[in-house]
């Protein structure tokens, strides 16, 4: 999942929004610098990634997308979950989207000195481009999708991902639909 996604598993809690966002920031086990709830948004982050990697239902839309854009497929279903979910919001969440997504930059905001550097970047550059927000449209998948493909040559492929998500959107959606609920469930146990 993306963002928007882990950002709702922190259950409104700053230090483990925090944790969220760190855990695509931090490499290895030792999360002993961190305070204790941005340890746990850490391993919940993780938790996520690997329960979402290894679902059969994200499994089975990955393997629709086409060489060479297959190898990138679960960032491109990462950005469009993170798009119906944000779609979908009431569904998942009695807080409004906006007073949500404002919640994560002051959290970021507030646990700032406490990130890895290169989160401390990209906390500004998000709420500064109003990443989150983006997410409402599919055009704000585009965007990302497109941002995402500049960052290396071999990330190019990543650019066409919109285009074949959107071909295959029936499938995503059934995909996310199975998916999500489940995710919900099962990372709070």
């Amino acid at each position: 999942m993306n963002f928007l996604a882990h950002s709702l598993f922190a259950d409104g809690d700053s230090e483990r929004l925090a944790g969220q966002f760190a855990g695509d920031f931090v490499r290895g086990k030792d999360l002993s610098s961190f305070s204790e709830g941005m340890q746990i948004g850490i391993r919940r982050h993780r938790f996520i990634d690997h329960y979402t990697d290894h679902h059969p239902a994200t499994v089975r839309v990955r393997a629709l997308f086409p060489k060479p854009v297959r190898r990138f497929a679960g960032i491109v279903t990462d950005v469009v979950f993170d798009h119906y979910l944000a779609r979908d919001w009431p569904e998942y969440s009695s807080v409004p989207l906006q007073e949500h997504i404002d919640h994560v930059y002051a959290s970021l905001r507030l646990h700032y000195h406490e990130l890895p550097e290169g989160l401390q970047r990209f906390s500004r550059f998000i709420e500064r481009e109003r990443v989150l927000e983006s997410n409402r449209s599919f055009h704000g998948v585009e965007q990302t999708l497109n941002r995402l493909s500049h960052r290396s040559a071999r990330f190019q492929p990543i650019a066409d991902g919109a285009e074949i998500a959107k071909a295959y959107e029936t499938e995503l959606v059934a995909a996310f639909n199975e998916f999500f609920p489940q995710l919900l469930r099962d990372a709070f146990d």
